[in-house]
C-alpha cells in the first residue's frame, strides 16, 4: 500500500523540514579545515549539517574543543547534527586503521542527533544477506552513539530495492541511506532506482525517508525528490559557487561573476572564501524550501523547469514517470 508522503522529520526537540540538505563538512576535497567549517555552519546558524567523525578523532588536538563547542551550541538552539561513520576519509585517506571501535570512541562522546552506521563498502552479494550484514552494524553502533544510528546500504544496483526494505522493515529506521554513485550510471537510470527505492519502502506500511549520501548537485537534488528522495548530503557547497538565478554550479575563482546576488558578496563582513560559503548556504536554504513547496503544491515539474532547459526537463520528467 503506498504511503503519503511525508514532509516533516522529527528528530529530538527538532523537526526538520523535507526535502532537506545537509552540507557536508570534510577533510577531504576541500579548502579549509573541518574546524572552520564547523564553526562557519554554527555562525551562521544553518538548521543542519553533516560532520564526520573520522574527522573529529583525527583533527590537530587544538581543534577538538573548537568542534565540540561549535557542536554543542548547534545542537542547543536546535541545529540537526548529522554524524557520518568517516569512511569516506578512511578511503580517500588510505586510513586502515580506522575501525568501529575507533568510530565508537567519538559517537559516544561527541554531539549528535543522527548518525550513520560504520557502513561495509565490500557488502556480500544477495539482497538479504546485505540486510542482515546491516541491521547487524547499525544495532552494534546504536550500543555507542549518543544519537540515533540510520542504516547505510551498499550493493549492486538492482538489489538495493529489496535489501532496503528488508532492513527498513527490521529497524523502522528515522530514514535509510544509500550512496548515490550506487544507484546507476547516469542521472536517467538513478532516477529509475530512486523511483523503485521509493516503490519497495512504500510497501511497507508507513513512509520511511530515503537519503541519498553524495548529492549536492542542485538539479540532481530537484529530480531525485520528485522521484521519491527525501534527504541529501554533499560537498558541493563548499567546493564550488552556485549562480542563484540558475541554480549551476561554477569554480570558487568565477565567484566575482556572482557576488551581486547576495549581501555576502559586497559587505566585507568575512574573508573570500568564507563569504562565497555563506552566499552558498543563503541559496540552498532557499532552493529546498521552494522545492518543498512545489512538491507540497504539486507543482514540481515548473519548479524542475526553473532549472532546466525544456528538453533536459522533459527527459527528466519522463524518467520520474517511469517512461523508457
Amino acid at each position: 500500500m503506498a504511503q503519503d508522503r511525508t514532509y516533516e522529520l522529527p528528530i529530538a526537540q527538532t523537526v526538520l523540514p523535507l526535502p532537506c540538505y545537509f552540507p557536508s563538512v570534510s577533510s577531504v576535497k576541500t579548502n579549509l579545515m573541518p574546524v572552520d567549517y564547523v564553526e562557519l555552519l554554527d555562525a551562521a546558524a544553518h538548521p543542519l549539517f553533516l560532520v564526520s567523525a573520522f574527522d573529529i578523532a583525527n583533527c590537530p588536538p587544538e581543534h577538538r574543543p573548537r568542534i565540540n563547542t561549535a557542536l554543542n551550541r548547534g545542537k542547543g538552539r536546535g541545529t540537526a547534527i548529522l554524524m557520518d561513520s568517516g569512511n569516506y576519509e578512511r578511503f580517500w585517506k588510505g586510513e586502515q586503521a580506522w575501525t568501529p571501535d575507533r568510530f565508537h570512541d567519538v559517537a559516544k562522546e561527541t554531539e549528535h542527533h543522527l548518525c550513520f552506521c560504520y557502513d561495509n563498502q565490500e557488502p556480500p552479494r544477495t539482497a538479504e544477506a546485505i540486510a542482515e550484514d546491516v541491521v547487524s552494524s547499525v544495532l552494534r553502533d546504536q550500543e555507542h552513539a549518543l544519537g540515533t544510528v540510520a542504516p547505510i546500504i551498499h550493493g549492486p544496483t538492482e538489489l538495493l530495492p529489496i535489501a532496503a526494505r528488508i532492513v527498513a522493515e527490521q529497524l523502522f529506521p528515522v530514514f535509510l541511506a544509500v550512496p548515490e554513485r550506487a544507484l546507476g550510471d547516469g542521472i536517467i537510470a538513478r532516477i529509475r532506482t530512486v523511483r523503485r527505492l521509493r516503490e519497495a519502502l512504500d510497501d511497507l506500511g508507513f513512509y520511511c525517508p530515503l537519503h541519498l549520501l553524495g548529492t549536492g548537485n542542485p538539479l540532481s537534488i530537484a529530480v531525485y525528490s520528485i522521484a521519491g528522495a527525501d534527504s541529501f548530503d554533499g560537498l558541493e557547497w563548499c567546493q564550488t559557487v552556485v549562480d542563484h538565478e540558475t541554480g549551476k554550479l561554477f569554480h570558487f575563482q568565477q565567484w566575482d561573476l556572482f557576488k551581486d546576488q547576495t549581501d555576502w558578496g559586497n559587505n566585507g563582513a568575512l574573508p573570500y572564501i568564507q563569504s562565497a560559503l555563506m552566499h552558498n548556504l543563503e541559496f540552498y536554504r532557499a532552493f529546498m524550501a521552494d522545492l518543498r513547496d512545489a512538491l507540497m503544491d504539486d507543482t514540481a515539474e515548473a519548479f524542475l523547469r526553473r532549472y532546466a532547459p525544456d528538453k533536459q526537463a522533459s527527459l527528466l520528467m519522463n524518467a520520474i514517470r517511469g517512461g523508457e
